[in-house]
């Protein structure tokens, strides 16, 4: 019984981690409210969360660009609109958490890359942080502040990202 309710909050836990990475957590109530429904208008979602219609499409599509949540429009006989029900996509959870772990890994890499290729340099204000060309550009004198920009050792910041990069992999391996 009690393994349930584990898996059930870790779900939960899951789905706000994605929400507030792909969307922002503004979207969190709309997906604790389609939590457990099919197919639920837009306007009782407003309704019930006392949200403006305007910001709970918003907010719908937002979900819907990282396929969150889906939709299907149906016409109302009476009135002749178009209405949108919803539904939350939970069975994409886990392939989206996968995605963002991808997508974060692939942008420390190209960091990393950077970090390696180059020679930063900074004023002792460390008003701005400049490659080696622009350093030039400016004949090593700060843009901000004027003061001459020195050669910043960038091994610790290397090491940060491959270990970062580590991390986030066996994160990745162990789930």
């Amino acid at each position: 019984m009690s393994e349930c309710i584990t898996v059930n909050m870790s779900n939960k836990e899951l789905l706000k981690k994605v929400v507030i990475e792909l969307v922002d957590e503004e979207a969190i109530p709309i997906v604790m409210y389609l939590r457990g429904k099919t197919k639920i208008s837009e306007f009782i979602i407003a309704e019930e969360l006392e949200l403006e219609i305007h910001k709970t499409r918003f907010l719908l599509y937002k979900l819907l660009e990282h396929n969150i949540v889906s939709f299907i429009r149906k016409k109302d006989k009476i009135k002749g609109w178009y209405i949108c029900y919803w539904d939350l996509n939970e069975h994409m959870l886990d392939h989206l958490e996968k995605k963002i772990d991808k997508d974060k890994i692939e942008k420390l890499k190209l960091r990393l890359k950077r970090e390696e290729d180059n020679q930063f340099y900074l004023c002792r204000n460390a008003c701005t942080r400049v490659d080696f060309d622009q350093a030039m550009e400016f004949s090593f004198k700060c843009p901000e502040c004027g003061e001459l920009m020195n050669l910043q050792d960038n091994s610790r910041t290397i090491e940060f990202l491959r270990e970062r990069i580590k991390d986030l992999k066996d994160e990745g391996s162990s789930s």
